[in-house]
């Protein structure tokens, strides 16, 4: 019989598995994350889209040496902050933190190992830093009047530099209070901020945007949970800028996206490109009859980094409504190189900011690269089914031929129209020769 081999002191595997399987009975279900690493399939695409460059928050880029200067900035702002309600002592505000400190630690979706000491003062003193650099872009009552850089709006909505929402709720409500009340929620303070900072770039239409009033906002973007605002955290607040609570899938999607041509392409089929000046969602593209309307689209130095972001968000944490997802992916397929967008420029459906149409192009076949759409927009694949149908039918399939292959380039234009000339004079001398025999 074969012997039984000794342990050596090591402890017994199941016994491990058994006792570590109890541990975890006591941890929250991972339901509660909404703070995630970026996956690594999404991050080797552009690593640098998802690095704070001026100012960390939250643990996942704490203690980062490029970004120690801010903190002494931070110390500043939490000092304006607590001298806000003189009411309230830095004891109130910890112990707030103490009390919620495992709820913040589950939203994270990595193991935080920070002690609890280092853990509540990084929350503190980000939380605080946020509030008080929103009054601040805000006008709102703030003894600080610069900060040295300006890469900080990008970094407070990079997917990994993030606190939840809630406890920037708390620590605002606790301050503002007791007579020092401004007057509102922090959900109406990071609206009016969110949309000077950032909704030019999704609504580029000025006249919409006026429109674009917090009520407007409440009724067709903010989600609810039991009749309170649900939002995660700021990444989480630019993704429901841009996705409408109606652009949400209602049931699953019946098919996949097919490949799409291109907009070059399309327009050598006869497909027309209007820029829909009336819609208020980027997502919303609507096809009819050979017109594609597409909302006017900006893009800029920031662009990819925000869209990149909210991306890596919906692959983490939504299971059935990756909106943004889907709308990368279409815009994909239509935009490949710079002759795409120098036709959508052209159209008006394109503002380039950046400059190089080929860079343009690259930053969005970069963008859907790696991401996954579990189900799919229903509109994008009916809108997809038509525009296909449309240029393979034999009509519009050998006159985007004739197109490309005569009007491409000048001297091509140049040759055809000299071959029309050249046709219709011989025609009219032929005529001409008809007319005298007839005569003679």
């Amino acid at each position: 019989m074969p012997r039984k081999r000794r342990s050596l002191g090591r402890p017994d595997s199941l016994s491990s598995l058994k006792a570590e399987l109890e541990n975890r009975e006591l941890i929250e279900l991972p339901s509660s994350y909404c703070i995630y690493r970026v996956p690594p399939l999404i991050r080797k695409m552009n690593p640098t889209a998802y690095k704070p460059m001026s100012v960390s928050i939250g643990p996942y880029h704490h203690g980062d040496k490029r970004l120690k200067s801010m903190e002494e900035v931070k110390l500043w702002f939490l000092c304006n902050f607590l001298k806000r309600n003189q009411q309230k002592s830095f004891d109130d505000y910890v112990c707030v933190l103490k009390h919620k400190e495992s709820k913040i630690r589950s939203c994270y979706s990595d193991n935080i190992s920070m002690e609890s000491d280092e853990f509540v003062r990084m929350v503190l003193t980000d939380a605080c830093f946020i509030i008080e650099y929103f009054l601040l872009m805000l006008g709102v009552d703030s003894s600080l009047s610069k900060l040295p850089s300006m890469e900080i709006r990008s970094d407070l909505i990079l997917a990994e530099n993030q606190l939840p929402f809630f406890i920037l709720e708390d620590l605002f409500d606790l301050n503002f209070s007791n007579g020092c009340n401004v007057g509102s929620t922090f959900v109406f303070f990071t609206f009016y901020y969110f949309k000077g900072a950032f909704l030019s770039g999704i609504v580029p239409n000025e006249k919409l945007r006026e429109g674009f009033t917090y009520s407007y906002f409440e009724q067709h973007h903010l989600p609810t949970l039991d009749g309170t605002p649900k939002v995660d955290h700021l990444c989480d607040m630019l993704r429901i800028f841009c996705v409408r609570l109606d652009q949400l899938p209602r049931e699953p999607s019946i098919g996949k996206l097919k490949p799409v041509y291109n907009a070059s392409k399309l327009d050598d089929a006869g497909i027309k490109f209007e820029v829909n000046e009336d819609e208020m969602s980027i997502l919303r593209l609507q096809y009819s009859k050979g017109v594609l309307k597409i909302p006017r689209t900006r893009v800029s130095d920031f662009t990819e980094i925000q869209l990149r972001n909210v991306v890596a968000f919906e692959q983490c944490h939504f299971r059935s409504s990756r909106s943004m997802t889907d709308y990368i992916m279409l815009l994909g397929h239509l935009i490949r190189t710079g002759k795409d967008v120098e036709m959508l420029e052209e159209k008006g459906i394109i503002e380039n900011y950046i400059g190089e149409d080929d860079a343009v192009a690259f930053i969005t076949k970069r963008l859907s690269r790696n991401a996954t759409p579990v189900n799919f927009n229903n509109d994008y694949i009916y809108l997809s089914e038509e525009l296909n149908k449309f240029c393979d039918s034999p009509y519009h399939k050998y006159q985007a031929i004739f197109k490309r292959q005569y009007w491409s380039t000048p001297w091509r234009i140049a040759s055809f129209s000299g071959a029309i000339l050249l046709l219709f004079l011989t025609l009219i001398q032929t005529i001409s020769s008809v007319i005298a025999l007839f005569q003679n």
